[in-house]
Parts: structure tokens; sequence; C-alpha cells
């Protein structure tokens, strides 16, 4: 499996003699395994999962078919480590710093000396970064399924109805079209909570007239979707629809500017210069965008604060700039791109002129 040599690779380089992953994301990463519960421990000629007996059944046909790759039902990973002696003649070990608590670094010292154990950071996440065709298929899948929700939520939506309800039907229509569940807490932010930029869905009800922000995603084979789309319940007033203009305006020429070797920072600045021109600039509280693949938020950070961070070939991430004006309304513009040498091609296909419903 390439995911396992260009880990093995990294390794290497590092001069380490394999790694501890708990992160279960990085873990569905390299295995497949989906469950709640696991450990995953690389080796320079073998590869061990640890789960537990809730799992037995399952990772008998889920996982990838990894050369080397065994097996463990255990709930006391550490102490069967030591007693099968399956780190026995390593002198290095890494594990992801930001993945255990100090509690579980403790217990795999003890078990395993006299193996060092060195805390590593952003091992597998340049790995993750880079999507393959076939993963970005399941992205776009994802998309598609939101693309088709949006369309039957826009057709049954009306005054009178909570957030809540209109989070409800966005999760049951994206479940029936295949979705594996929910991309994050569904964010509906309606009128002068449009404000709020990570608005989740409230008891109050959707008036005629306001603007409304919808930001969801699906999932399909563990990848997610995320698209925000903004829309009006009837005729907007002229300053939320010349809001509504300005963020459109600042999405488009993002996406018409993005493109791998940019910095982060330098299509961040195309959107937030459009929007800091008109004089709203202290009003997009937030990054232009982030990475987007198992995680819904993944590296890279589409941001000016990472200057010197280049956006890598193959990268999905997205784009979404907003304007939030306190009291008054707020609007963002959400769309997934996959980055390429020279330009992008863009994965989220609902429509973005201003819907009036």
């Amino acid at each position: 499996m390439n995911r396992i040599h260009a880990l093995r690779r990294v390794l290497e380089h590092k001069r380490l003699d394999g790694f501890v992953v708990t992160n279960l994301t990085h873990i569905r990463y390299l295995t497949n395994f989906s469950g709640s519960n696991a450990l995953l421990l690389v080796l320079p000629n073998a590869l061990h999962l640890f789960t537990d007996g809730r799992y037995a059944e399952q990772i008998k046909t889920e996982l990838y078919p990894l050369a080397g790759l065994r097996t463990h039902i255990t709930r006391t990973t550490w102490m069967y480590v030591q007693e099968q002696m399956l780190v026995a003649g390593t002198h290095r070990l890494g594990f992801d710093a930001s993945a255990m608590s100090y509690a579980a670094v403790r217990t795999m010292r003890k078990h395993c000396r006299p193996t060092r154990f060195v805390p590593c950071r952003q091992i597998l996440e340049p790995l993750m970064m880079v999507k393959t065709p076939e993963e970005v298929s399941h992205i776009k899948a994802a998309a598609d399924i939101a693309a088709e929700v949006y369309n039957v939520v826009l057709e049954i939506v009306k005054p009178g109805i909570s957030e809540h309800d209109l989070a409800a039907e966005l999760s049951y229509q994206a479940r029936k079209r295949g979705s594996e569940g929910d991309a994050f807490d569904i964010i509906v932010a309606s009128g002068v909570r449009g404000a709020l930029p990570h608005g989740r869905a409230s008891k109050k009800i959707l008036q005629r007239g306001e603007l409304v922000t919808i930001d969801f995603g699906c999932r399909v084979q563990g990848f997610h979707s995320d698209m925000t789309r903004t829309f009006a319940l009837g005729k907007p007033n002229d300053f939320d629809a010349s809001i509504y203009a300005l963020v459109l305006e600042a999405n488009t020429r993002a996406i018409d500017q993005a493109r791998a070797g940019l910095t982060c920072k330098s299509l961040d600045a195309v959107a937030r210069d459009i929007i800091s021109a008109a004089g709203y600039g202290e009003a997009f509280e937030h990054s232009l965008g982030h990475g987007l693949g198992l995680d819904v938020h993944e590296p890279p950070t589409v941001s000016w604060r990472f200057p010197r961070v280049r956006l890598p070939e193959g990268a999905v991430i997205t784009i979404e700039p907003g304007v939030y004006v306190p009291n008054r309304c707020g609007v963002r513009i959400e769309d997934d791109v996959w980055l390429r040498a020279d330009g992008c091609e863009v994965l989220t296909h609902s429509p973005k002129e201003l819907i009036i419903v």
C-alpha cells in the first residue's frame, strides 16, 4: 500500500524504528478501519492493529490487504505488546504528541523499556493533504449529495419553520441520498443570527425577508464535503443584497485564482482584499478556507497567518469568504476545490446567484 510505504520513508528520514498511530482518522487512512477504538503500530517489516472485541468481526472484512498486517484483540494494549515482545529490538518509536494524553504516554513507556518514544508532530498530515483521484471521487460524491439536498430544501423551506427544523431536514435528506452522516453540526443562521459565523441551528423561526445561511456537509467512504449557501426568504432589502454581491465576488475571484503553489496568505488575500476595499474587512473574521478529506478540517489552513506555507498540488480545500454585520445579517458562500498546478476543479455544484424563495 503506497500510504504505508510513504509513511515508512518519512520514518526512515527521521531515524525512527516505527510509529505509534492513535488518531482514528489516521488509522482509517492507513488501514480503512472505521471503528471507535484502535491503535496501529507501524514497524519496518510489520503492522500491528489493536482493537477490542466489538470489532472482531469487522476487521475480518474492512481492512486493506496490507503486507505484514496482524490484528490483535485486547483491551490492555501495551501490556499485551510487552508480553508478546512486539517492539523488542526497537530503539526509537515515534508517536503523535497531539493525539496521546500524558497518562497514555506514561503507560506506553512503562511497558516498552528500554525503547525510547519520541514525540512527533505533522507526520501523516503532509501525506494526507495530497488527494488521489479515488479520494477526490469520494469527496465529489459527498458534494453531489449536498447539492441534491440543497435543491430539495429550497423547494420546501418557508417562513414559520425553525432553524432546528431546517437542520433536521438537511440531515434527513442527506441520509436518504446515501450520506454516511453529517460532516459536522449543521449551521443554520437566519436574519440577525447570520452575523454568527458558527451559528448552529436554534429554535429561532425563519421570517420573510431574511437571509438564511446554511453550512452543512455529507460523508462518503469516510470523506467529507463542506458547503455553505445563503439564500433569501422573500425579497431581501438593498443592504442585505449588497453584502451578498460582495461575498459572491470574493468567492468567485478566489476560485479563479486558486492553484497549487500559491501561499496560503496570498490566496486568502484575494478574497480579503475585495472585502476590505468595500469597508468590511473587520467583518470577515475567519480564514478563507481549510483542507478537506477524512477530517472536515485538515491542513492546510488558507489564512493570512501562514505566509510561507504553499498550497500543495492535489489538495482539496474550501473557499469560504464571509461578511458578518452585527444586528443586520451575515453571508457566507463556500465551495470545495481540488488544486492543480494551473488552477482548480470545483467539486461543489450548487447555484451561487442570490436565490429568493
